[in-house]
């Protein structure tokens, strides 16, 4: 997933976003890291990757019946046995999603003022 190629097969693969995300809500602490460092990746390879994640993320809770990230608020809501690596693996995924997201709205009401 490092590489280029890799990459860009992953952002053309909406289902592969979707399993990572299913991941997270593994009961085994490796399986979940390592799809939270993957996802992490995956979101600072380009900014315009939070939407697809965003939208899979959607697509895996809908089908669920859950709420929108119902698997990160599980990890941060767990009492007993906190995993402190999950936690800020969890919260930096969320933050750089946000971070995306806000970046790309000032970009666009920049835009917007500029024709407009």
């Amino acid at each position: 997933m490092l590489y280029v190629d890799g990459m860009n097969g992953v952002i053309g693969h909406t289902e592969t976003i979707q399993w990572l995300y299913l991941l997270t809500g593994s009961k085994f602490r490796l399986v979940v890291k390592t799809s939270l460092k993957l996802l992490l990746v995956f979101v600072e390879y380009s900014e315009s990757n939070a939407p697809l994640l965003i939208e899979a993320i959607n697509t895996v809770d809908s089908k669920r019946g859950c709420k929108q990230w119902s698997n990160a608020m599980e990890i941060l809501a767990e009492k007993d046995g906190v995993d402190t690596e999950l936690l800020v693996y969890v919260l930096t995924l969320i933050n750089k999603v946000r971070h995306a997201l806000t970046r790309k709205m000032e970009m666009e009401k920049n835009i917007y003022r500029f024709f407009f």
